[in-house]
């Protein structure tokens, strides 16, 4: 289609389109461009495959993650709960070394108290020791 001038001119010839540089020119850009196009979609379609694989890879690992992370949740509840195991819900947690030794009976006695028992026996014996030995030089 060919473009009329506004000059005003009645008679002056119509404007027409600059001639084309070289006849083949314009079809090799546009095949260079649409071949560009095209290796960048064949680039983007490759790599949102890469990606689909990766994420259903991860959707079928999720259920050892998952049961993973509660066995882990589990474990630390577990943990809290025995260090944290009271007589007395609102009190301060009990210090292991002050624990009884048994359950059964009334009185219990506690590892400072039995190590304290032990070292008592220890002594009284060794007492005793020295004491049958002065007697037995003694004897005529």
């Amino acid at each position: 289609m060919a473009f009329f001038s506004f000059s005003g001119r009645r008679g002056s010839k119509p404007a027409s389109r600059p001639p084309a540089k070289s006849g083949g020119k314009p079809f090799d850009e546009d095949r260079l461009r649409l071949e560009r196009e095209i290796a960048e979609l064949t680039r983007k379609t490759e790599e949102a495959e890469r990606l689909a694989a990766q994420k259903l890879r991860e959707m079928e690992e999720l259920p050892q993650k998952i049961a993973a992370r509660e066995r882990k949740q589990q474990e630390m509840i577990r943990i809290r709960a025995v260090a944290t195991a009271t007589d007395d819900v609102f009190g301060r947690p009990r210090d292991k070394r002050h624990a009884p030794l048994r359950r059964s009976g009334p009185k219990r006695m506690t590892r400072k108290d039995q190590s304290a028992a032990r070292m008592q026996l220890l002594m009284l014996g060794a007492v005793l020791a020295v004491l049958l030995i002065l007697l037995w030089r003694s004897l005529p």
